[in-house]
């Protein structure tokens, strides 16, 4: 089915073309960009990139730092964060020369989801807090400052700050309760079971999670449905309730299976696989587990690959089938290796795009103030120059009398010249012929 904001945005730009290029086929060009960004990136970054072009040569600052962002979006979704985050960077540059506090909270978000998809967390964490704090600054509505403090909220309970975790999503959830929109508290209360989960506060985790549940199945939101009972789950399972994980999990499976989510599948399959290995309801696991095992090693999700294996070898354990037990425990193993060297090097490789954007940035900066002190010795000069200047060219001076005439057509003593044009102080002596002159040879001076 077409895209209806897709085709509106094409005629519009048609209509644009016909016209000299400006503003509005730019900021057109740009949202063109953004509706093709998951059904066609390499259209998207075609059309962004001619808004770039034609952003520098208009002369237009705005749409550039606009266009700059657009790519930035762009190439961090296909995961070539390197780009990205160059992109970003320019970005965050021009809105920061304009004042515009709005588009610089902007690309600090964008940067902070690149480091936050290399699972830099302590670098996502400083850029969500800059987004907030321009936003502040500019005076940013209640919701958009929700927003940012959902994002940090995540960022702490990545990194096991729970505390400030809960502190951010509790700011939230004032700001949404207050104004009762129902898909974002679906999507807090999800947050805030995960955190009272890794507090190991499972009455806690529950309650929310089945309010975050509630939501979701009153919006029909199967892919948030899905997650949310995948998280009631393992929160059951953490328990013992294993009845009641398992309803959840399967609950959860056809979910994600009507939305076609591989992952979820996977996921879901060998949670349940797990359960009924507990139940003792051998057979159905290995269906269950094998499942998830062959969706992982096709779509080479390693770490979902891990858990089947670590189910699978568990199963075979309680079955009693210690050779088949043995060959999966290897198979982990070597698994478990691969998945930590994978791990290692996207770490290696998202730390070494750190490291070349802040030493890119070291050296603009390095730059920027050696043409701060050259512009300032230069204003020097010039002063100097100026003075100079003063006493420069050709002077008229009366043969006679030797005043100067100057600018004005005025003639004055050579004294009072120097002294308006320079500096220089006169004091008056006299020269050994002059003096022979006005006094004679033989004249002497006596000291009484």
């Amino acid at each position: 089915m077409p895209n209806k904001k897709i085709i509106a945005l094409e005629k519009e730009l048609e209509s644009l073309r016909l016209e000299p290029p400006g503003s509005k086929l730019l900021s057109v060009m740009n949202k063109l960009a953004f509706a093709f960004l998951h059904s066609d990136p390499g259209k998207a970054e075609t059309l962004a990139l001619e808004a770039l072009d034609l952003s520098e040569k208009q002369e237009l600052p705005v749409e550039k730092a606009k266009s700059y962002a657009t790519l930035g979006v762009i190439k961090y979704e296909t995961g070539t964060f390197a780009e990205a985050m160059s992109y970003c960077r320019k970005s965050r540059e021009i809105y920061e020369e304009l004042g515009d506090r709005s588009g610089t909270a902007s690309a600090h978000n964008t940067l902070a989801g690149i480091y936050w998809s290399q699972g830099i967390m302590d670098k996502a964490l400083e850029h969500f807090l800059e987004s907030l704090r321009q936003k502040q600054e500019y005076g940013a509505g209640k919701d958009e400052l929700a927003k940012c403090y959902l994002n940090i909220g995540a960022c702490y309970c990545n990194l096991n700050r729970l505390d400030l975790a809960q502190s951010s999503y509790e700011f939230v959830q004032k700001i949404w309760e207050e104004s009762g929109d129902r898909e974002k508290l679906g999507y807090l209360y999800h947050n805030i079971g995960s955190v009272y989960g890794k507090r190991e506060e499972q009455d806690k985790a529950r309650e929310y999670f089945q309010k975050a549940l509630a939501i979701r199945e009153d919006m029909g939101d199967k892919k948030g449905i899905a997650g949310t009972l995948c998280n009631l789950g393992s929160i059951h399972e953490q328990l013992e309730d294993n009845e009641s994980a398992l309803d959840c999990f399967i609950r959860s499976l056809k979910k994600y299976e009507e939305i076609g989510n591989k992952r979820g599948i996977a996921y879901t399959c060998s949670c349940i696989g797990g359960i009924y290995t507990a139940l003792d309801r051998l057979d159905e696991a290995e269906s269950y587990i094998s499942r998830g095992l062959s969706i992982t090693r096709v779509l080479k999700m390693k770490d979902y690959e891990i858990l089947c294996l670590e189910n699978i070898t568990d199963l075979y354990e309680v079955k009693g089938d210690f050779q088949k037990a043995v060959q999966h425990s290897l198979e982990l193993k070597t698994c478990l290796e691969q998945h930590l060297n994978e791990k290692s090097m996207e770490k290696i490789a998202g730390l070494q795009v750190q490291f070349e954007t802040e030493k890119k940035e070291k050296e603009a900066e390095i730059y920027r103030l050696k043409n701060v002190e050259l512009s300032a010795m230069n204003d020097q000069l010039r002063e100097a120059l100026e003075d100079v200047k003063k006493l420069q060219g050709m002077l008229p001076i009366c043969s006679n009398c030797k005043k100067i005439r100057d600018d004005d057509g005025y003639w004055q003593q050579i004294e009072s010249y120097i002294s308006e044009h320079s500096d220089a102080q006169i004091t008056h002596g006299i020269c050994p012929e002059c003096f022979i002159e006005l006094y004679g040879k033989d004249f002497t001076l006596e000291c009484k």
